[in-house]
């Protein structure tokens, strides 16, 4: 069996509408050692936090109310206005359409995981954000990660 990975002394900011999701993923963040959990209903009091508390990671839903996903990570992909354009972020996708994921990816997304998805998932993203980081490089105004090695570009998105 493999052990759980752990990632202590980090900071996560997940952002949901969902009260139950947000939940779910603190407890899974939880369990891999991640102390500080932020959570934020909307992509407008997400990038409140984002500024103030500079957390290691985002993990943002597409589908927001105020602020919509996509608004979100643009704002924070964008040097010259974002207070922190190169946090790594993992979108969740409850329709992980082609169109949608090459979109977040354009946008500058790290990485990708479908609703819903196993505590095994969100750890492996985990591992690939903080563990393997990817350098960025600015592309039509936005920080974009670098891709991931050969191995992974066979890869197909949903």
């Amino acid at each position: 069996m493999i052990a759980t990975p752990t990632f202590p002394d980090l900071a996560a900011l997940v952002v949901d509408e969902s009260l139950y999701i947000r939940r779910i993923l603190r407890d899974m963040l939880t369990r891999v050692g991640i102390k500080r959990v932020l959570e934020a209903p909307d992509g407008a009091e997400a990038l409140g936090i984002l500024s103030e508390s500079k957390p290691d990671l985002v993990i943002l839903d597409w589908d927001l109310g105020i602020l919509s996903g996509e608004e979100f990570i643009r704002l924070t992909r964008t040097p010259n206005t974002s207070p922190a354009p190169t946090t790594p972020i993992i979108l969740m996708l409850s329709k992980p359409r082609r169109y949608v994921v090459d979109r977040a990816l354009g946008l500058g997304v790290n990485e990708i995981i479908a609703k819903p998805f196993s505590p095994k998932v969100l750890w492996s993203r985990l591992d690939e954000v903080i563990n393997r980081p990817r350098t960025f490089v600015e592309a039509k105004g936005l920080l974009r990660p670098t891709p991931r090695a050969v191995a992974f570009q066979g890869a197909k998105a949903a």
